[in-house]
């Protein structure tokens, strides 16, 4: 009970520690009750389905004007929980991380009690002789030893799409020459040689939309490998099809190395019921190719349910997580600090730290820069970057932004993260009425 007791400060202590740098949404909640009040432009009641695009152009608060003004619908439709998820991906696309953090803690089902804490306690005392390692550099040490590496991904929290970018280039070197992902699109009109809204559609969040033009950049090949038929098929019929679709890379290309991105426990290596077999494993069963799994889900803040959040913070606690990390025992070896056998590696990122609201990772190691930009028209609502290449050849509703942002600072201008180059930023008020643009250079 003593050592309860003392670890009980550090988990109600780390339970708030990574909000403690951000701030509620103000601007969130200015947009929820003008939603439920006014009828948006061009809102559709009678659409049954959530939009991210109005005709051919994205339109980033649309699916807001949805969930806000169609919320007794939606909840029916969707349920509870789903309805909560939808919101904080919603959200996430419009730049706003630690709204989508909240949202998504409204799904906690329970708290967590007194035994689990003590059992959280237990754990944590039973770990000896760790060490963490950077995760970037362990996972590219083990490269070479691959032929295929699968890392998942949460779809609401593109920091776990920031830190894939970040091991892009090293990859590329060590000869990793496609970039397989769920989030592209796998029928005949995508584009997946330029980033358009036919990538794919959480290729449209803009985190995404960098990870899709660092590859690019560098070379990497795309490939869709989503079951097209997915509405008519089982959850493992679904996976089988995927791991079938990625397995024909390998067979076309017999010297390829590839990097593959799914959404959560689609990489597995093993069946979490007899009923579901997972892409991971479907993958290796077809191919007899071991692939290095990788978990960025388990270990980031704010988990799925409650135990999770309890865990993850007294683990970041007590070892005091800074970076993205992988734990190694004594040995040498990995350690899955979750105990769970699903994956070969779990990386652990540490807390986020915020800036004016909006998240450091943003920075993406270095390759952005923290950029402010005030605007003139007191009816501002959202700010949007493009690149001013991208946006010569298509109207701005073509285009991804490359960062984009609706919570002003104290101050009342808006925290970008952009590399070097030229932009033209794009004021738009709540209605998604463009205000006016203005041309920067970021040097």
């Amino acid at each position: 009970m003593r050592q309860l007791k003392a670890l009980l400060p550090v988990l109600i202590f780390f339970t708030f520690y990574s909000h403690s740098f951000a701030q509620s949404s103000r601007s969130l909640q200015s947009l929820k009750q003008w939603a439920q009040t006014n009828r948006p432009p061009g809102y559709d009641s009678t659409l049954k389905d959530l939009s991210y695009t109005v005709g051919q152009d994205f339109h980033y608060l649309y699916p807001l004007y949805q969930l806000y003004r169609g919320e007794k619908y939606f909840r029916k439709y969707l349920g509870n929980t789903e309805y909560n998820t939808a919101l904080s991906e919603a959200v996430s696309f419009c730049g706003d991380y630690s709204s989508a953090l909240d949202y998504q803690k409204l799904n906690y089902d329970s708290t967590v009690d007194e035994v689990s804490l003590r059992q959280i306690n237990k754990i944590m005392q039973g770990y000896k002789d760790l060490q963490h390692v950077d995760a970037r550099k362990y996972i590219s040490f083990l490269a070479k030893d691959y032929r295929v590496i699968m890392i998942n991904e949460a779809h609401n929290k593109p920091l776990h799409r920031a830190f894939i970018i970040t091991l892009l280039d090293a990859l590329y070197r060590k000869g990793y020459h496609y970039l397989a992902m769920e989030m592209l699109n796998n029928y005949s009109n995508n584009s997946l040689t330029r980033l358009t809204p036919m990538t794919g559609h959480y290729c449209g969040e803009p985190v995404a939309g960098e990870l899709v033009r660092t590859a690019l950049d560098l070379g990497f090949k795309l490939v869709p490998y989503e079951d097209t038929l997915a509405y008519r098929h089982t959850a493992r019929e679904r996976d089988s099809i995927q791991a079938l679709n990625i397995y024909k890379v390998i067979q076309s290309d017999p010297n390829s190395k590839v990097l593959v991105v799914a959404g959560y426990a689609h990489i597995a290596e093993k069946a979490m019921d007899e009923q579901y077999v997972p892409m991971g494993l479907a993958f290796k069963k077809i191919s007899g190719i071991d692939p290095l799994t990788i978990d960025q889900t388990d270990m980031t803040e704010e988990s799925e349910f409650a135990y999770g959040k309890a865990f993850y913070n007294a683990y970041v606690g007590r070892f005091g997580i800074t970076s993205p990390s992988i734990a190694l025992g004594g040995d040498g070896q990995p350690v899955n600090v979750t105990s769970s056998e699903l994956y070969d590696l779990t990386v652990i990122h540490p807390p986020t730290e915020y800036k004016d609201l909006r998240p450091t990772w943003l920075g993406l190691n270095g390759r952005r820069q923290p950029f402010y930009i005030k605007p003139t028209n007191k009816s501002t609502f959202l700010v949007q970057a493009y690149y001013q290449i991208e946006s010569f050849s298509s109207r701005p509703g073509q285009v991804v932004p490359a960062d984009q942002s609706f919570n002003p600072t104290g101050k009342g201008n808006y925290l970008l993260f952009l590399r070097k180059g030229k932009y033209i930023i794009v004021f738009r008020d709540m209605q998604y009425k463009m205000l006016y643009t203005q041309h920067v250079e970021v040097s």
